[in-house]
Order: C-alpha cells, then structure tokens, then sequence
C-alpha cells in the first residue's frame, strides 16, 4: 500500500505537458478550446504550449506581392497572442506561446520534443484530390512522427441532434 500512495502522490506532483498547433483557419479555436479542455479537465498539474508556425518559404509567400515580411512575422505573433488570451481565459494552467519559422511539421515536432510533451493537439482541414496531394497533410505527418500521442481535431462535419430517451421503442 505505501507504494501506491508514494506513486499517487508523484502523479500529483508531475506535470503534464499539452502541445496545440494553430494555424490562420478557422479551425484554430476549435483545437484551443479543446486543448484548454484537456489542459483544465484531465490532469491537476498542466502547461498548454501554443505553436503557431510562420510559413517562409518562396512557395508559401508570393514575393511579388509587395508585403513587408516583418509585417507578416507580426500579423503572426498577434493570431499567436489573440489564441493565447482566449486559452487562458479557458484555462488556469500555465499558458506558453511558441512562434515557429520554417516547415509546420518540423517546428511543430521540435516544440514537442523540446518540452517532453505527452499530448499534441493539431487540426486538419481533410483535403482530398490533388488539394492533398499538393499540400499533403501536416496533421497525418505530424501524427506518424510525434514524440507522443496525438489528437486530430476536425470540424463537425453536422449539426448536434439530441435524441430522445424513447428511441428504438
């Protein structure tokens, strides 16, 4: 017996580390409402890390178009902070911010491993067809690759219907 009170008390002490991925959609306060969930609900002891990964590559910013790219880095660290905010307002745990440069499922594995994360939280948006073969899927790679489990958050695909208690009868 003193050997299951020595480890309940050692699961009480230890932290648990949540990782959410946002990106600029929608979906992103989807996934940092359910990662604030997580982080507030399952474990007494959390931190909800944020990532937010700025896309720097010739492919991903048309360099043309005349847009400052320090102007971007900060339109980016304000969709990092609005999130943070709203987690926080969620959430007692401790709430960190992660601004990424460079390819989202590299910088988001590296947040991960660097704070020994026990869950990672990304969302996807299902491409399919040639959308999914020419953007691939960042949450399935991140899935395959992760240092620990992961939770792939979609939209909802239709609206909730409560059913009645008499179904079936």
């Amino acid at each position: 017996m003193i050997h299951d009170e020595a480890r309940e008390t050692f699961d009480d002490r230890e932290v648990a580390v949540v990782v959410a991925a946002i990106d600029t959609s929608n979906l992103a306060s989807r996934v940092v409402e359910l990662s604030s969930r997580v982080a507030r609900r399952t474990w007494p002891n959390s931190q909800l890390h944020l990532v937010h990964v700025f896309r720097s590559s010739s492919f991903d910013r048309p360099s043309s178009a005349g847009i400052d790219r320090g102007d971007l880095l900060d339109e980016a660290r304000s969709h990092l902070d609005y999130h943070v905010r709203s987690a926080r307002r969620q959430c007692t745990a401790p709430v960190i911010a992660h601004l990424a440069e460079g390819d989202p499922v590299e910088e988001v594995l590296k947040v991960s491993r660097s704070v020994s994360a026990d869950l990672l939280i990304v969302g996807t948006h299902d491409f399919i067809g040639l959308e999914r073969f020419l953007l691939g899927s960042v949450a399935n790679t991140i899935a395959k690759r992760a240092p620990c489990s992961v939770l792939i958050v979609r939209q909802k695909q239709r609206p909730y219907v409560k059913v009645s208690g008499d179904v079936g009868r």
